[in-house]
């Protein structure tokens, strides 16, 4: 699963493309592939670093949510949710306590079904994954 989660990172050209860093949530899955072969524009951070940064800058975060379904033997389904955080910090006079907050929000997959990411199948000649079909599959003719 790691590889496809790497293939399917370093395929979404519209991220790879656009400025500025692409944050990715260090979950059960980023957490296993930070360490691979993901391109540089991608930083993997925790939620408490998510938040961190989100009151630094004082500005809502983007941050990417990989998750997978697995259709069959040999068809996956990598996609990209979207979180957004906005972190705050809180004092409270009474007591001289700081307190931090956020709100996650979920963005909206649409309203047209069940429509995946980035689909692989794998190709049993090749013995390798390749990407067939999905949202931001670019086109190859």
């Amino acid at each position: 699963m790691d590889s496809i989660y790497v293939r399917a990172l370093n395929n979404r050209f519209d991220l790879l493309l656009s400025s500025g860093w692409k944050y990715v949530e260090l979950n059960e899955n980023g957490k296993r592939i930070s360490k691979l072969n993901v391109s540089d524009r991608y930083k993997f951070l925790t939620n408490v670093e998510l938040i961190d940064l989100s009151i630094k800058e004082k500005k809502t975060i983007r941050v990417l949510r990989l998750t997978h379904k697995i259709i069959g033997i040999d068809t996956v389904d990598v996609n990209f949710g979207i979180v957004n955080i906005t972190g705050k910090r809180k004092i409270h006079f009474n007591n001289g306590l700081k307190f931090k907050k956020a709100d996650f929000a979920l963005e909206c997959g649409g309203t047209n079904g069940y429509v995946p990411d980035m689909r692989f199948i794998f190709d049993q000649k090749k013995n390798n994954w390749e990407l067939t079909d999905g949202k931001y599959k670019i086109p190859s003719e």
